[in-house]
């Protein structure tokens, strides 16, 4: 039922789009998502928008999110690059850039934030609640890259002219040129962008190539926890906005555990003992609700400072080795 997902997902470590929301769920999703902006964002107008913890998990408070992240077209395509029956979230949040802003995502693999594995068990869905397009800073990912391993991570702050979300990143000189190779860009070489409505139409390649991940409302696009991937700033009239979600077969397990972290079920069962599962939300933005999340953000927060002091992940080793400049 799923072959050519599964196929564009194993050749290329992405696949979009996976239509997922009809006419009325797209229009609900996205009024649901501005009503819980309007209550706990900040700002005016276009630029107006939820900050600090209530970005992460929103599927742990709100039943909407809840829905999103166990919607049934969703699963299945889930189900189907991941080979599994069971699924657990480990993480979703909101992936926002209002029109004219300038953050962006240098290249990295999401395997750089956790050290969870098997890796193939893995997988980001994002989910688009506008259309992402070129302007409005759409996903960028490297295809063939999930088949060249982990790769080197480094640290980089934010800076005036590159305000980057998130502070990991592989450098383009430690970007595979050639598929499940290690070899890199030589000299002034550059990599072929391919601008394509469907990844399903790709042809093959031994070469890495840049693909514009473009979706429509209510489209999602998925990805491996080692596809090489980022996206440039938000230069259109329009806000971009997504729910970035992180699903796992049931057989993941932290590789070094610093704590117990907190998953949420969304089909089937889950028998172990080395997460700790959420309740599903019952009531919207609710008491007891707030109080889950506050529980899986602590967790969580905690889990990020144990691992950089243990020097877990990959830029964390990196920087470790570098000589100090001091």
């Amino acid at each position: 039922m799923h072959g050519d997902i599964v196929s564009s997902f194993a050749k290329h470590g992405f696949v979009f789009p996976v239509q997922i929301f009809s006419p009325d769920e797209i229009t609900f999703y996205r009024s649901k998502y501005e009503e819980y902006v309007k209550r706990f964002g900040a700002g005016t107008g276009l630029a107006r928008r939820v900050r600090g913890n209530r970005i992460f998990r929103v599927h742990v408070v709100a039943p909407w999110a809840a829905q999103i992240v166990r919607h049934p077209r969703l699963v299945e395509a889930v189900q189907a690059v991941l080979k599994c029956s069971s699924l657990l979230v480990w993480s979703s949040d909101l992936t926002v850039k209002p029109p004219n802003s300038s953050e962006c995502f240098g290249w990295h693999q999401d395997c750089a934030y956790a050290d969870l594995g098997p890796e193939h068990k893995l997988v980001t869905a994002w989910v688009a609640l506008s259309g992402s397009s070129v302007d409005s800073g759409c996903v960028r990912l490297l295809a063939g890259s999930h088949k060249s391993g982990e790769l080197r991570h480094r640290s980089e702050l934010r800076s005036g002219e590159r305000n980057l979300v998130l502070g990991q990143i592989v450098r383009d000189r430690d970007i595979p040129r050639v598929v499940g190779e290690i070899d890199t860009l030589a000299g002034e070489e550059t990599r072929e962008v391919i601008s394509i409505e469907d990844s399903r139409l790709l042809p093959d390649s031994e070469v890495v190539r840049e693909v514009l991940c473009q979706l429509s409302p209510g489209q999602a696009s998925l990805h491996g926890w080692r596809t090489v991937h980022s996206s440039q700033p938000n230069t259109s009239t329009s806000p971009r906005l997504g729910l970035a979600i992180r699903y796992m077969a049931a057989e993941v397990r932290q590789q070094n555990q610093v704590i117990r972290d907190r998953v949420s079920l969304v089909c089937g069962e889950y028998q172990g003992d080395w997460f700790e599962v959420e309740r599903e939300p019952v009531k919207e933005y609710g008491k007891e609700e707030w109080e889950e999340h506050k529980i899986s953000m602590g967790r969580e927060w905690e889990r990020r400072k144990k691992s950089k002091e243990l020097g877990l992940l990959p830029s964390h080793r990196e920087d470790a080795s570098e000589p100090s400049s001091k």
